[in-house]
């Protein structure tokens, strides 16, 4: 009897611990494992606090969405090539829209336009519901007060950015929370520029004297500086250009001015906008003028219309866009 008893504990015992096992395996087997090699989430950026231009503290809660840009080229330039779509843009009926550097962004559907540059309209910032406004210190430094009432208002240093080819992508990158991607867009751009001054070494050997320009009125030209854009400046293709170029600024010259500078070569911009006439009829306008025909660039038969858009401060898409017209053309002179 006692010998049945103790055989039937031992059972029950047994049992017990079988259905325990089982148990422990099955939250093992149904516990999520990670596979190998599995990446790590990564840390957002947000919030973040970033110092603007004018010294103030801005706090970007989470990643922006709906962007403002109160400038017309640079700032959504840098925005489109960090991915980041502004939903309005000064002036971008006039121009962004229009110019051929960022048609593949508006074959679809055009910017919202929010007016003039100098003074936005606030009725349409305040209807297209932006979680971020980029201004510029020095032009919309009034606009405070109204611009920060609507959403969080980052102030850049336009000025400074129009003469150095880093500074836009970097600090745009700094205020979305992207700084990898920023470095990545910079070395991207070199890499272009790097390749292009090789691809052109043959028609630089030749040492032909090349001016960028758009048109101002019928006897006068924007010079624009030789390191403002690296299309041309020493840093850049290794274009030459003729003494007394301008370094840095824009500079307005007259016919004669042009035929003192007497270039090889000569690109001449024109605005959409700005210019209704056609290339040919815009050129035999300027026939009338003997000190244009015994400019060598003209004598030669190497004069460039191209858009105005080649040019844009050393907006990252408009200058690899600017690249490629300016290499496809010289590359066989």
């Amino acid at each position: 009897m006692k010998k049945s008893v103790i055989l039937m504990l031992l059972f029950a015992l047994l049992a017990v611990l079988l259905v325990a096992c089982n148990n422990a395996e099955e939250k093992v087997v149904n516990q999520p494992q990670k596979e190998e090699g599995e990446m790590k989430e990564e840390p957002s950026s947000y919030p973040l606090t970033y110092t603007d231009a004018i010294g103030k503290e801005v706090v970007i809660e989470k990643e922006p969405q709906r962007v403002i840009s109160l400038m017309h080229v640079l700032y959504p330039d840098v925005l489109l090539a960090l991915d980041t779509k502004p939903v309005g843009i000064a002036n971008a009926d006039t121009m962004f829209n229009l110019w051929e550097a960022y048609q593949s962004f508006t074959k679809e559907q055009k910017f919202a336009d929010i007016g003039d540059v100098k003074s936005p309209s606030l009725e349409k910032i305040v209807e297209l519901k932006p979680d971020l406004i980029l201004a510029a210190s020095g032009v919309h430094d009034q606009l405070y007060d109204q611009l920060s009432a609507i959403a969080p208002v980052v102030y850049l240093n336009q000025r400074a950015m129009s003469t150095d080819q880093e500074l836009a992508v970097t600090e745009i990158s700094k205020v979305l929370g992207k700084e990898e991607q920023g470095k990545a867009l910079l070395e991207e751009v070199s890499k272009k520029i790097t390749d292009s001054r090789e691809a052109l070494k043959n028609f630089t050997a030749k040492g032909e004297t090349v001016v960028f320009t758009s048109v101002n009125t019928k006897e006068g030209f924007w010079i624009y500086g030789k390191n403002i854009a690296p299309t041309n400046s020493e840093n850049g293709l290794g274009i030459k250009v003729p003494e007394n170029y301008p370094e840095d600024i824009t500079k307005e010259v007259s016919m004669e001015g042009m035929s003192v500078l007497n270039p090889e070569h000569l690109f001449i911009f024109l605005d959409k906008s700005g210019i209704t006439i056609s290339e040919d009829e815009f050129l035999k306008s300027y026939e009338e003028s003997a000190v244009w025909k015994n400019i060598n660039a003209v004598k030669n038969g190497n004069i460039y219309i191209v858009d105005r858009s080649l040019f844009a401060q050393d907006a990252p898409i408009a200058t690899m866009y600017g690249i490629d017209v300016v290499v496809d053309i010289l590359k066989d002179k």
